[in-house]
């Protein structure tokens, strides 16, 4: 036999192993995507007898603090997909002694329908955990409607939201449990946490697609490079190009995050990486105010000024800061033991 046709066959057979095992895959289920076990959807099978709330996007923001809550627990709680409304309380009261709401922004107005049917429908203890209000410049609608979310709160167990604004907005008692996002945690328990020694050129821009105007997100990239910075580009949306450990591995990384989603600056600030937020939210001002660790700005016009201070690279309180997150799930967690 020829060199080439040794050549070909070798290279044919590399290729069908590539597409078997790419089918293999597919028939198993097998991907990188973060799997939950979500009994909202599919074949149900009941592992836990806490039952969790959360958003399911593949925005990675909504996972980072579901997962956070299930590892400070030490446990694998089955979650319920809160944009599959009404809940089938049927279900859930037979199978579960609780139910955990969080976390992430669970109280932007697109959830209202979840939270009046909680509201009414729900028999069972509730844990409020590491949720907040999401208030866009772009929406009419302004969060879920304060006398449901209120009648919530004073029924639960425990509680804890990620800021101020959320308590205020809501009118909450003001001794409320306020902490930074579980995602912390998470970060804290997966990765080397460390500030960076020397000061790099690496620039995260962490986009919210749908918050950023069209114009905007071209001009951050040039504005970054212009200003001498290596640029790189994430949505923070799952993907299996880019599963979520893959996205958080761009953040550790980096030197620094110019971001327009909430999230984007909780990530940089888990991984000690000074940030610029860039508002379309009230959220975002409203999580530097509280914990600091970056610069937040109202306009794309402030970004150049913001990348040539050293304004933006001021220390965080970390340490004090996920101190206190823990401090939160210890509380609940002989809770969740017992009842298990």
């Amino acid at each position: 036999m020829r060199p080439s046709s040794k050549r070909w066959l070798k290279s044919s057979s590399r290729y069908a192993l590539a597409v078997l095992t790419k089918f293999a895959k597919l028939l198993s289920g097998g991907s990188s995507l973060t799997k939950l076990n979500d009994i909202s959807k599919g074949e149900r099978v009941v592992k836990s007898k806490t039952l969790q709330f959360y958003s399911a996007n593949r925005n990675i923001g909504n996972y980072l603090p579901v997962l956070a809550i299930q590892q400070m627990l030490d446990q694998e709680l089955d979650t319920w997909n809160i944009h599959k409304s009404p809940v089938d309380w049927e279900f859930v009261h037979k199978n579960y002694t609780q139910v955990i709401v969080g976390g992430a922004g669970l109280l932007h107005s697109v959830f209202e329908k979840f939270w009046v049917d909680l509201e009414k429908n729900c028999k069972l203890p509730i844990i409020i955990w590491g949720i907040g209000v999401c208030l866009p410049d772009n929406d009419q609608v302004k969060g879920v409607p304060k006398q449901v979310v209120q009648s919530v709160f004073a029924r639960a167990k425990f509680a804890n939201i990620r800021d101020e604004l959320t308590r205020d907005f809501y009118e909450l008692d003001p001794a409320i449990s306020i902490t930074a996002c579980p995602t912390l945690v998470h970060i804290a328990n997966n990765f080397k946490v460390e500030a960076k020694q020397s000061s790099g050129k690496k620039v995260l821009h962490s986009s919210h697609v749908d918050l950023e105007p069209t114009s905007t997100t071209p001009a951050i990239k040039q504005i970054i490079e212009a200003a001498g910075f290596t640029y790189s580009f994430t949505e923070n949306i799952e993907t299996e190009k880019y599963p979520l450990k893959k996205i958080l591995n761009m953040y550790q990384e980096s030197d620094y995050v110019v971001t327009t989603r909430l999230h984007g600056a909780i990530i940089a600030y888990a991984f000690k990486r000074p940030y610029i937020a860039i508002s379309f939210d009230p959220k975002v001002a409203a999580f530097n105010k509280l914990y600091g660790g970056g610069l937040c700005i109202s306009s794309v016009d402030e970004l150049k000024a913001g990348l040539l201070s050293d304004q933006f690279k001021a220390p965080s309180e970390y340490e004090k800061e996920i101190k206190r997150v823990r401090d939160f799930g210890k509380l609940v967690a002989p809770t969740i033991t017992s009842s298990n």
